[in-house]
């Protein structure tokens, strides 16, 4: 079944971008165009926004994909990803300050590109702006799960882990808790300390110093406080 999504493919190696509009097409994506370029790149997307960048980030040059992340990021409100060769701590720190969907290593496994698409096309079209109650996708392990903001009672940040505390259960996935966040509703959902991101709607009773939520007490971060006061001002007027 051919799948409408367009994209954008920007690489200055033509067999890797070949070989990612390959895998695309096996998918059953046909809308696909590729860029050598950074400018090739902009000027495609001057002349039809695609609706997801596959973008590498070293070409050589001065300016990097990362220049073109902050386009899409703040300009285009296009949803990319970045494939690069590049690990290192500098550059992850740089692409991850223009909210990539992804960041994928060379090489990477054909299924690992294809569920970051599959999340980056459903977090744009379900983003933190539309009406909530909403939707997150999230991989867990190798299958996609589909969460409720609602059902989320608290996160729990363990290094590039991040444990969400659900009504139910609780589910271990592979993501900092400062990319996950991003991802949710700041209306609805605050971070009160390094370790901690709470649901307001389940929070059941609030102090200075802590929050609770049923049975568990979460502390407030000294540096968080400020935010989370003004955030619950109805608790503690």
């Amino acid at each position: 079944m051919e799948k409408s999504i367009g994209f954008l493919i920007v690489e200055d190696e033509l067999m890797i971008a070949e070989m990612i509009s390959g895998i695309l097409i096996n998918a059953g994506y046909s809308k696909i165009r590729i860029a050598e370029t950074l400018d090739e790149a902009i000027e495609m997307i001057n002349q039809v926004v695609p609706d997801i960048v596959l973008t590498d980030i070293n070409f050589g040059k001065l300016n990097t994909g990362i220049d073109l992340g902050k386009l899409l990021f703040t300009k285009y409100k296009v949803p990319f990803i970045y494939i690069t060769s590049y690990s290192g701590s500098e550059v992850v720190e740089k692409a991850k300050h223009t909210r990539p969907s992804a960041y994928l290593i060379k090489p990477f496994k054909e299924e690992d590109l294809l569920v970051a698409i599959e999340l980056a096309i459903f977090n744009s079209k379900n983003s933190v702006n539309n009406q909530q109650p909403g939707e997150i996708m999230i991989k867990i392990g190798r299958s996609l799960v589909r969460l409720n903001y609602n059902d989320i009672k608290w996160l729990e940040s363990a290094a590039n882990y991040t444990t969400l505390h659900l009504v139910n259960n609780k589910k271990i996935i592979r993501m900092p808790l400062s990319e996950l966040i991003e991802q949710l509703p700041s209306g609805q959902f605050i971070r009160i300390h390094k370790s901690y991101v709470v649901n307001k709607q389940h929070v059941s009773e609030t102090s200075v110093n802590s929050i609770m939520i049923g049975d568990f007490v979460l502390p407030i971060g000294r540096t968080y406080k400020d935010n989370v006061l003004i955030f619950f001002k109805n608790f503690f007027s």
